[in-house]
């Protein structure tokens, strides 16, 4: 073997603890050598080049389940699995085919044993060939491949987030909060949605679906650009920060790939892209992929779609190295991305259904982003990572509303104002403009030091971020508000730009060491241990004082008694920004009405408004932190094919943001009219001092940290051992979760008894109540059966999901004594004990509180099947049919309540990858 034979090997010392691997890497066909193939091992940065001979050599391999991975232009990637002996030598052969449908094992699911790249928590990884058999048209699709995700048909019909190891309950806040503290990491970089300002509001603003107050809109990153997906579940190492649920790491396609085209189509969506990458120079590669997409919402019954545009680009260059270009194991090596992306959204007027009426979004980014590396990946070594994101959020809505006859002002400060009135249907139009800005930069260290007989990886680093909404803001015509309720006191909205709401600035420390050790009897140790300091900044730059600081200490341990064994567990804290939404409410306006003077002849009508101006700012809101700790095994079989995992859980997120209703009070004046006859022609003048004052009751929704999500469960896989005699092999996976949403809020009923108390001085008092609940429940199971074709290119791969169990149910205290006190007309509160409720003198009080929903909304179990035939075409390319929901089930319904179909119909589709150098072949 030729000393070029290894790229990383020959940069490690001799006596460096591990295995050492070697063998031969030929051609499936031919069994000729393969010359210049790069074999890595995923979970550890080691990589070796095949010589003319075909021969390669890795040392300083951990022991354990390991997956190598080989790659060359012209061939399919091929991925290894194998358990590595804690010392000595191993001997592995490896094949490549022209097209992974030919590979006499093709890898369509995530690892059952979810090897991470650096990390112990528990983490599926999604490898290229499993994201081309999944006929995903986004991320979204992608993550179908993890335990206890509902599958879905390909399309962009709505906004797609991601919620780890939490189930929707009642109101779906759950589900929101979980998504929103889900963090994805964009080749490095990560993604953030913290100053999205598409809000809804509280007041009941009519607004196009948006991915405010959630995650990142998943529909973003197409499916056809990705190379691997790792999805860490667990407790994530100290260098991640600004999540409580868990971490995406998303790696698109860089470095050479062999150009190709693809094309989707289905009744409802249609895709067509285009990705390749090529050597530039020495030391140099490029790369590039351009995709659009389209989905129908409602085909049949209107022209509503969305459309998504796509394009990326990349470039490395590695100076210092003796290996292959890209190989990225160079003295200084720059990784260059951009990328650029549009969603839109498009529901056009329907004059015979719902004339006047209309919605569009249109959302869309740019980022550019560097990570610049100076030493050796597999020893020490200091990288930087620059990113500037811009994105665009353009809603445009109208309906028609109709509304009685309302005293309006349009005053945009505090004070008395002589109004007018309006009245009848009017187009409710709404213009908003936002332009969310990211700036991101982090530096780390990272050292191999040897120490207490075992082998570190040890990194230090930072974070900054400053991120803020640059746009116009919410735009209508103050007379034409997007809501249609006044009771004489709560005051419509107000236009608000974004651009005059402060940046938020944060910083981040971490301070993570991976260890690992080999013990006696070949047994192995490994511990992950660190801690992460998260400031949320007073003022807008990261010089300014702390106004929020969170300490997040993580932990996570790994035991194999045998190399095929894996016993693993893990705790720690994690943190997550309030959006920008939440730090900087909209202002909440009250215009009470002083004079409502409404004869018949409008020239003598006259509304006297004094408005009233609230700022819901907390300025203690703060971090929300998540407490995560989970224990399970693995076992891995590795050449056989078998693997089994089972992990429990536990998540709880304290300090979620949501609104507190708080009290206070205003004074209402009423004044006497100079002349109250009709028919005058002319409007009365009111008479200065008023006649009366009285005080009315107001309710301010402040954001808060004051909701809790605490989801617990198991999540489970098994691969069992394949039957070779007809290629076919058996996957499950499944989990149960059981999700409770609560808060201490205080909750003051329904809202039409708030506005009768504000309007009727004559009612004295109302009860309020504490507290919510809501819980979530779901078991799923999903089976898939693969089988295989080598020699005819053929995977047929059937998919049966099994919801066992799907509950959600909103509880609360609905008897006539749950409430816990009464509110006065000043704003006061008084607290009832439990002992007095049941008094006399609060038989007033004892009402059923209302909005809670009782009925638990429980599905019957049910089941669907999908079905997908692959087949090899023109050398790597392949040809895909596939039918979700083939059988059309319904789902079954719930025995109360829920009435809908349960699963999504039936969809028939087909998706044809062909490599460029195929369609020059055909000319």
């Amino acid at each position: 073997m030729c000393a070029s034979a290894t790229l990383s090997s020959a940069q490690q010392p001799a006596s460096r603890p591990g295995t050492r691997i070697s063998g031969r890497v030929v051609a499936a066909e031919s069994r000729q050598p393969v010359v210049s193939a790069t074999v890595a091992v995923e979970s550890a940065p080691l990589v070796a080049i095949t010589d003319s001979m075909g021969a390669y050599q890795l040392t300083g391999v951990p022991s354990g389940p390991q997956v190598l991975l080989v790659r060359r232009l012209g061939y399919a990637a091929t991925r290894v699995q194998l358990t590595v002996p804690a010392s000595g030598s191993l001997t592995r052969d490896i094949e490549m085919a022209r097209a992974s449908l030919r590979l006499p094992s093709v890898q369509v699911t995530a690892d059952a044993a979810g090897r991470a790249r650096g990390e112990l928590g528990t983490a599926s990884v999604i490898t290229r060939e499993a994201i081309a058999n999944q006929n995903a048209v986004s991320l979204a699709g992608v993550l179908e491949l993890l335990p206890g995700i509902p599958l879905s048909p390909p399309g962009l019909d709505n906004v797609q987030q991601i919620s780890l190891r939490t189930v929707p309950t009642t109101s779906g806040t759950a589900e929101q909060l979980g998504a929103f503290g889900t963090l994805i990491i964009l080749d490095g970089v990560p993604l953030s949605n913290n100053v999205n300002l598409q809000s809804t509001g509280t007041r009941g603003e009519i607004i196009a679906p948006t991915s405010a107050g959630g995650g990142v809109d998943l529909r973003r990153i197409p499916a056809a650009a990705l190379e691997r997906v790792e999805v860490i579940r667990g407790v994530p190492s100290a260098r991640y920060g600004d999540l409580t649920q868990g971490a995406i790491i998303v790696d698109t396609r860089a470095g050479i790939v062999e150009p190709d085209l693809l094309a989707r189509y289905d009744p409802r969506t249609t895709e067509a892209s285009f990705t390749g990458g090529w050597a530039a120079r020495a030391g140099k590669t490029a790369a590039a992929s351009l995709d659009a997409a389209t989905t129908k919402l409602q085909p049949g019954l209107n022209d509503a779609n969305v459309w998504r545009i796509t394009a990326t680009g990349s470039h490395r260059a590695v100076f210092g190295s003796d290996g292959e270009a890209g190989a990225g194991d160079g003295r200084l090596t720059f990784d260059t991305r951009a990328s650029l992306d549009q969603l839109y959204l498009q529901q056009p007027e329907e004059p015979d259904v719902r004339p006047g009426s209309y919605q569009s979004d249109r959302s869309g980014g740019m980022r550019l982003s560097e990570r610049a590396r100076s030493g050796s990946l597999t020893g020490t070594h200091v990288e930087l990572t620059l990113s500037l994101e811009r994105e665009w959020q353009r809603t445009v809505s109208q309906e028609l509303l109709l509304r009685g006859a309302s005293p309006f002002t349009d005053r945009l400060t505090e004070g008395r104002t002589v109004g007018h009135f309006v009245l009848g249907e009017y187009p409710a139009a709404v213009r908003l403009s936002g332009d969310p800005w990211h700036v991101y930069s982090r530096l780390e260290a990272v050292a191999a030091p040897e120490w207490l007989g075992g082998t570190h990886a040890l990194r230090v680093g930072s974070e900054l971020r400053r991120e803020w909404n640059g746009g116009p803001g919410y735009q209508f015509a103050i007379e034409f508000p997007p809501q249609v309720t006044f009771n004489g006191v709560n005051g419509f909205d107000r236009p608000r730009r974004f651009d005059a709401i402060p940046p938020l600035a944060t910083t981040g420390l971490y301070l993570d060491d991976r260890f690992r050790r080999s013990l006696p009897a070949g047994m192995a140790l490994e511990l992950q241990a660190g801690a992460r300091v998260d400031v949320l900044h007073a003022g807008t730059w990261w010089t300014s004082g702390a106004r929020s600081t969170v300490i997040e200490p993580r932990l996570n341990a790994q035991l194999s008694p045998r190399p095929w064994v894996r016993l693993r567990a893990g705790w720690g804290t994690t943190a997550k920004t309030p959006s920008l939404d939440a730090l900087y409410p909209a202002p909440q306006y009250y215009d009470v009405v002083n004079v409502n003077w409404f004869p018949p002849d409008p020239a003598e009508r006259l509304a006297v408004l004094t408005t009233f101006i609230r700022d819901p700012t907390n300025p203690k809101l703060g971090f929300s932190v998540g407490h995560k700790s989970e224990a399970g095994f693995e076992v891995d079989l590795g050449q056989s094919g078998a693997a089994m995992s089972v992990t429990g859980f536990h998540d709880v997120i304290t300090g979620g943001v949501g609104f507190a209703q708080g009290t206070g009070f205003i004074l209402r004046e009423h004044f006497a009219l100079t002349d109250s006859s009709v028919g005058t022609g002319r409007r009365p003048d009111y008479i200065v001092p008023a006649q009366a004052v009285d005080t009315v009751p107001i309710f301010i929704d402040r954001p808060s940290n004051l909701d809790r999500l605490d989801s617990r469960g198991v999540e489970w896989t098994l691969a069992l051992p394949p039957l070779r005699r007809i290629d076919t092999r058996v996957e499950l996976q499944g989990a149960w979760v059981r999700s409770a949403f609560s808060n201490n809020a205080l909750d003051l009923g329904a809202r039409s008894a708030l506005f009768l108390f504000q309007q009727d001085s004559l009612i004295r008092r109302r009860p309020y109540w504490l507290g919510s609940l809501e819980r979530g429940e779901r078991a799923l199971a999903t089976g898939r059966v693969i089988h295989h074709e080598p020699a005819l290119g053929l995977i047929i791969t059937g998919t049966v999901q099994y919801f066992i169990r799907e509950n959600s149910i909103q509880e609360g205290a609905t008897d006539t004594l749950a409430f816990a006190g009464y509110v006065t007309r000043n704003g006061q509160l008084f607290p009832v004990p439990p002992e007095q409720r049941g008094a006399a003198q609060f038989a007033d009080l004892r009402q059923r509180r209302s909005g809670l929903f009782n009925i638990q909304q429980s599905p019957l179990p049910d089941w669907l099947f999908s079905l997908q035939v692959a087949k090899a075409v023109a050398g790597t390319g392949r040809v895909s049919f596939y039918a979700f929901n083939a059988l059309d089930r319904l789902g079954r319904p719930a025995t109360l309540g829920r009435a809908s179909r349960i699963f999504p119909r039936v969809r028939f589709g087909v998706e044809l990858t062909l490599p460029t150098s195929a369609l020059t072949g055909l000319r």
